[in-house]
């Protein structure tokens, strides 16, 4: 026979309370309301001899479900609720703008060490359409990867971030160093690929830096006309899909 692990209402309840927690609709005190309702529920459904286990599926039931109570709370705490949404939005901006950048001045200075390491002449050839489809593609390699690593943090690391981010941000000391950190960290970018170009006119020569700038220039064309279209298809998936869930 299977043992099975005898119900513990305590944690059922904190489990219950942790999933409505991860929507921003719940403010503190709203979640102390809600798990003081479903305590009283519990233990007046228990008096009348169901069990424990019993008790907590009806009166869960009762309540409602998450995304009624999201609708319902909303509606009292919609500024809450949209100062968060902003914050995070600003948040996996600057996350991504990072990784991106990383990512598309690491493989853009590959293909060029790469090329110029089989010989390929730069010079003569810096304008051919092949190198123009190959930095293009090599870009939104990394554009894919960028935005695979950002949606991995955020589904992953999101919850445990948000509350690092609010230990930190509780005390002005550790705010301002925050602040200091993360401006140094989003100058990186930028510093690095300013090195790299010194390294690299150094080692090619301004003329030959020129022309390969011109097959750079056109695949950054090229991306900025594809990262709207990819940002755009995201959000309306994304919204379509937070519809469909809310509507069931």
């Amino acid at each position: 026979m299977e043992n099975t692990a005898p119900f513990d209402l305590n944690r059922a309840i904190q489990h219950w309370r942790e999933n409505l927690a991860q929507s921003p609709t719940f403010q503190s005190e709203n979640l102390n309301e809600l798990e003081s309702h479903l305590r009283d529920s519990v233990a007046a459904l228990q008096l009348r001899g169901l069990s424990a286990e019993e008790a907590f599926l009806i009166a869960t039931r009762r309540i409602g479900k998450g995304s009624s109570l999201e609708s319902e709370f909303g509606k009292v705490n919609g500024t809450a609720v949209w100062l968060d949404r902003f914050f995070w939005i600003l948040i996996g901006y600057q996350v991504w703008t990072f990784i991106a950048g990383a990512i598309a001045l690491v493989t853009g200075n590959a293909l060029v060490l790469g090329l110029h390491g089989v010989g390929y002449d730069f010079k003569s050839h810096g304008h051919a359409i092949l190198v123009v489809v190959l930095f293009t593609l090599v870009h939104l390699a990394g554009f894919a990867g960028s935005l695979a690593l950002c949606w991995w943090l955020f589904q992953r690391k999101g919850q445990r971030f948000g509350r690092w981010l609010n230990r930190l941000l509780y005390r002005r000391a550790t705010w301002i160093l925050a602040f200091v950190t993360l401006y140094l960290l989003s100058l990186s970018v930028p510093v690095m690929s300013g090195g790299t170009v010194s390294l690299l006119l150094t080692a090619f020569g301004r003329e030959t830096l020129g022309e390969i700038a011109l097959p750079e220039s056109y695949s950054s064309i090229i991306m900025h006309l594809t990262t709207p279209v990819v940002f755009i298809g995201l959000t309306l998936f994304l919204a379509r899909k937070r519809l469909r869930l809310a509507n069931t």
